[in-house]
C-alpha cells in the first residue's frame, strides 16, 4: 500500500498545485468526502468550499474553490476547478470580518454602496464561522 499519492490541483487560470499527498478531504453534492493512497477510482462533483492537502511532513494546505469536479484515477487524483483557486490564509476570514465590519459600520442606509456591503459583511461572517468551525477539535 502506498503511503502517497498524486494530486492534481487545476484552476481556471492553471495548475495551482502539482504533487505528492498524503491526503485530500473536499466538499462535494453529498458532503465532506477523503481521499486517501489506493483508493478506488470515481468522478465527482466538487461544490464551494475548502479542500485540504495532508503533505508528506504531517502539515496541510488549504485552498477555497468555487466548485468543479474531481477525479481519482488509476492512483492519482485531479481536481478541475470552475473558477479560480485561492489559498486560504489561516486567519484571513478573521481579518475579512473587521474590514466588512469597519466599511459597513461606516455607511449610511442610503449609501449606494450599502447592499453591497451588507451582503459582504454576511459572507465575511460565514466565512470566519466556518474557519472558527475547521480549526476547532471535534
Amino acid at each position: 500500500m502506498a503511503d502517497m499519492f498524486q494530486l492534481n490541483l487545476i484552476s481556471s487560470t492553471g495548475v495551482v498545485y502539482q504533487g505528492r499527498v498524503k491526503e485530500v478531504t473536499a466538499i462535494g453534492p453529498d458532503g465532506e468526502f477523503g481521499v486517501l493512497p489506493d483508493h478506488v477510482n470515481f468522478v465527482t462533483s466538487v461544490v464551494s468550499g475548502v479542500i485540504t492537502l495532508k503533505l508528506a511532513d504531517g502539515s496541510t494546505k488549504e485552498y477555497r474553490l468555487g466548485g468543479g469536479r474531481a477525479e481519482v484515477k488509476d492512483g492519482a487524483m485531479t481536481v478541475l476547478a470552475s473558477g479560480n483557486i485561492v489559498a486560504v490564509d489561516p486567519g484571513l476570514e478573521a481579518s475579512e470580518l473587521r474590514i466588512a465590519e469597519r466599511r459597513f459600520a461606516e455607511m449610511s442606509f442610503y449609501d449606494p454602496g450599502y447592499q453591497e456591503a451588507k451582503e459582504a459583511l454576511r459572507v465575511a461572517r460565514v466565512r470566519a464561522e466556518i474557519d472558527e468551525r475547521r480549526r476547532t477539535p471535534h
